[in-house]
């Protein structure tokens, strides 16, 4: 079986959140079980930059009532034989940050493009994808695409990462894309109906809808009564009630290849569960040396610094904490906001608070062997990776009692749960996971059972392969 991966981007090639690291690792899982997976993103100019791919031919569309050329361009994966294919827009370059109705007609582009090069794979590869899997809102208007504009039977699967996030722009995007208002199933709103929901307009199309854990799959049909996609989900039940009409829930993994502190590069000295004791110690060590911190219980926060991520709930928290003798560290980029308020943090409390408002993979790495804690406090969290990420290295999550947190921590035995929105159930959760430390036998166990837990892909990639098989039936 062959199936077509497209996203907003692609780990190592370009990589912003969690997503890319499901395109990466994904197609690696799904061919260790016989399932044939190539992968498409944009060609941002932040890749050409790094990279420098060969133009492998080029096809065109017609968008905006324009004939427009689309370069083609491929990768392996590194260390795998597995394609990434990136489409280059030669008129309208594909930009990583663009806004506003800009990036909905750029992303229109792209999936004109996608649909597209279905047709440019099959005859210049030979290679006819069974399943065109597609990954939130900048992919959604595939399905769209396939059916009522190419008429293509190409079965579709789209999976929301992040519900939020739906690619809400005019209508006038299917004028680009040469569509008519009755091709879509879009429930209009205002007078006169000038919106349409990218994200919504996927979720009535696509054959399959899934999302990144059976926790926020129930979230997304509970929570969302008077958000704009509610009225999409209902839709969705109501012309497909069997089960196609559902919402189904599959957690995401990690890459092991990448996340395994027995071969880790990124991070000062390597161990396992055989070694963890003195292999985190020294990590820890250097860490803090790193920071001149001085050697305490260490909490980190690892991730974006926005709203959703709960910043304003830790930082709440943290101005509570001064008489505990621990240590805080804080890596991020986000919200300016938030940023300046989590330095301002630091500066109030030198001694045991370091805020790095930074993008570092690297540094991340590090933080994961030498914390023992990480604290993950979020209001909303689809899947989450950190958490998982966290346990592999033997780092204790504290984290909100939502989504794929509360799927994959399973509370006082690899991981401690908190009531999300609430700083003082996160405080009360901090001084509990002190108490545990204190108490080794307890740690110890508790470290090796998260440390132990298996969340490769090899379990979720089964679980994709029986989507595809029932889409395919």
């Amino acid at each position: 079986m062959n199936v077509l991966i497209t996203g907003y981007e692609a780990a190592p090639f370009y990589k912003r959140g969690g997503l890319g690291d499901v395109m990466e690792s994904l197609p690696k899982a799904l061919g260790k079980i016989g399932i044939e997976a190539r992968v498409v993103i944009p060609y941002y100019d932040d890749i050409k930059e790094k990279y420098n791919f060969k133009e492998e031919g080029e096809f065109t569309i017609r968008f905006e009532s324009v004939v427009e050329s689309i370069g083609v361009y491929s990768s392996l994966l590194p260390r795998t034989k597995i394609p990434f294919y990136f489409l280059d827009n030669k008129k309208h370059k594909f930009i990583s940050d663009k806004r506003g109705k800009d990036k909905i007609n750029q992303f229109a582009s792209f999936n004109l493009a996608v649909v597209n090069f279905i047709h440019w794979v099959s005859e210049h590869h030979k290679w006819i994808p069974s399943i065109v899997h597609c990954n939130d809102w900048h992919t959604a208007l595939i399905p769209l695409i396939l059916k009522q504009k190419m008429k293509l039977e190409i079965p579709t699967l789209l999976t929301i990462h992040n519900l939020n996030y739906q690619g809400i722009g005019s209508l006038k995007v299917l004028d680009l894309l040469d569509m008519r208002d009755e091709e879509t199933k879009e429930i209009k709103r205002g007078k006169p109906a000038t919106e349409i929901n990218v994200l919504g307009e996927g979720i009535v199309h696509a054959d399959l809808v899934s999302t990144v854990s059976r926790s926020y799959a129930k979230e997304i049909m509970r929570d969302y009564g008077k958000n704009p996609i509610a009225a999409f989900l209902k839709k969705r039940e109501e012309e497909q009630p069997k089960i196609d009409g559902k919402i189904i829930g599959i957690l995401n993994g990690i890459d092991y290849d990448v996340w395994n502190p027995a071969t880790d590069k990124s991070i000062f000295h390597k161990y396992d569960t055989n070694n963890w004791e003195t292999g985190k110690k020294d990590n820890k060590d250097d860490l803090l040396k790193s920071l001149g911190l001085e050697d305490r219980p260490t909490f980190c926060f690892v991730g974006r610094m926005a709203k959703q991520k709960g910043l304003d709930i830790l930082i709440k928290t943290v101005d509570g904490l001064d008489s505990l003798n621990i240590n805080m560290i804080i890596l991020g980029v986000g919200d300016p906001i938030i940023q300046e308020t989590v330095l301002k943090l630091a500066q109030k409390y030198p001694s045991w608070v370091r805020a790095e408002p930074i993008y570092s993979e690297e540094f991340a790495h590090k933080l994961y062997a030498g914390s023992d804690f990480i604290i993950i406090p979020s209001r909303y969290e689809p899947c989450g990776l950190i958490q998982m990420i966290a346990m592999r290295y033997g780092t204790i999550p504290i984290a909100s009692k939502t989504g794929g947190l509360q799927d994959s921590i399973a509370n006082g035995k690899n991981g401690l749960l908190f009531e999300k929105g609430k700083s003082i159930r996160l405080k009360k959760a901090i001084k509990h996971a002190l108490n545990i430390q204190k108490d080794m036998a307890r740690y110890r166990k508790m470290v090796l059972s998260a440390m132990r837990k298996d969340f490769s892909w090899d379990k979720s990639a089964v679980l994709y392969k029986k989507l595809y098989e029932e889409m395919v039936k």
